[in-house]
């Protein structure tokens, strides 16, 4: 077959049909490849600007594949007349979209969209010169920064990639919501502490971690968020674990994922809907649980500088490693799901 971006979409057309599963996890897959790339280029870490480039040129080439249309939005095959059936209805948007569609068709002004998200590309600078003890720009700033780059963009990107961008904008906007306003708020309040938190990285992580550690042979041992650990060559290391090193990134994003996916992807039950909730939430705890024990056995084995590239570097991994194949597990139930209700209603 002759090589042609054409024939290249057929191919891709063919593996992933059009809203089967394993198409829209390629769709998933291809948005956090470009928010990972920009990202990284935002940071503009000289060591991984390669990465970062990489990662955006090949989320962007999937998204491509994915959309290869001119802009027009595809219509849907006409369906057979058939004598004795009734022709099915088309579904209505998601919720997600339709929530979209009312915001930007209540503006009904590109330029004040745009403005928004300028507006909260500089709120970001600002914060950080003025009102901030670290002026540094860290991942809190990348993701707002993100997210008003989206909105300066999304009245181009909505015309092109509509079911793409509604999902980056609540994704990314609900990972704000959980993730930087709290860690804004309590900057402001310092002196604010939380009793619930502490308890939650006490008896949830620190202590779970040290116990497991010990039974592998690996002294250790905590006290409220702080576990020592004795490495292999005998010396001891103290180790402090925040509330975000106790699973609230994996939590936030997992939960701005779910909701983002519901909304604009699936309708499930409230039932199914719960119980993926639950399985959901106790995967990402259970992950974030691992990840910490396989930080205390590097650091054991290889020293404290191998425990903190891991700890920067191998949580990702397990992260994207666990909540690919949750992912790809439920968007194949809500897939088959959505094939029953639609039997059940022929």
């Amino acid at each position: 077959m002759k090589l042609s971006w054409e024939n290249i979409t057929l191919k891709v057309d063919k593996w992933f049909p059009e809203g089967s599963p394993r198409r829209k996890l390629l769709l998933i897959v291809s948005i956090i490849l470009l928010f990972e790339g920009i990202s990284v280029l935002i940071l503009f870490s000289y060591q991984g600007v390669g990465a970062g480039l990489f990662s955006l040129a090949l989320g962007a080439l999937l998204l491509l594949l994915l959309n290869p249309g001119s802009g027009e939005e595809r219509k849907p095959a006409p369906t057979e007349d058939v004598p004795g059936r009734t022709q099915k209805v088309p579904d209505r948007d998601p919720v997600g979209l339709v929530m979209i569609d009312a915001v930007m068709k209540r503006v009904d002004n590109d330029y004040i969209v745009m403005g928004a998200g300028a507006a909260i590309i500089a709120i970001v600078v600002i914060w950080n010169a003025v009102i901030s003890a670290r002026p540094n720009y860290g991942d809190l700033d990348t993701l707002t920064i993100m997210l008003g780059g989206l909105v300066l963009l999304s009245p181009f990107l909505l015309r092109k990639f509509r079911v793409e961008t509604a999902f980056s904008l609540l994704f990314i906007g609900l990972v704000v919501l959980l993730l930087v306003v709290p860690q804004a708020v309590t900057s402001i309040h310092e002196d604010t502490g939380s009793s619930v938190g502490n308890w939650y990285v006490h008896y949830m992580l620190a202590a779970p971690f040290a116990g497991i550690l010990n039974l592998i042979g690996i002294d250790a041992s905590s006290s409220s968020n702080i576990v020592s650990l004795q490495f292999h060559d005998g010396t001891t290391q103290v180790l402090s674990i925040s509330a975000y090193c106790a699973g609230l990134y994996s939590f936030s994003i997992f939960l701005a994922a779910f909701a983002s996916f519901v909304l604009v992807f699936e309708r499930l039950s409230t039932k199914n809907l719960s119980i993926v909730l639950a399985l959901g939430l106790l995967i990402a705890y259970l992950g974030n649980l691992f990840r910490m024990v396989v930080i205390g056995i590097v650091g054991y084995y290889k020293g404290l500088d191998a425990l903190l590239w891991t700890h920067s570097n191998v949580g990702w991994m397990i992260f994207l490693g666990w909540s690919a194949v949750f992912w790809y597990l439920v968007i194949g139930f809500a897939d088959r799901q959505a094939r029953k209700v639609r039997a059940n209603g022929n």
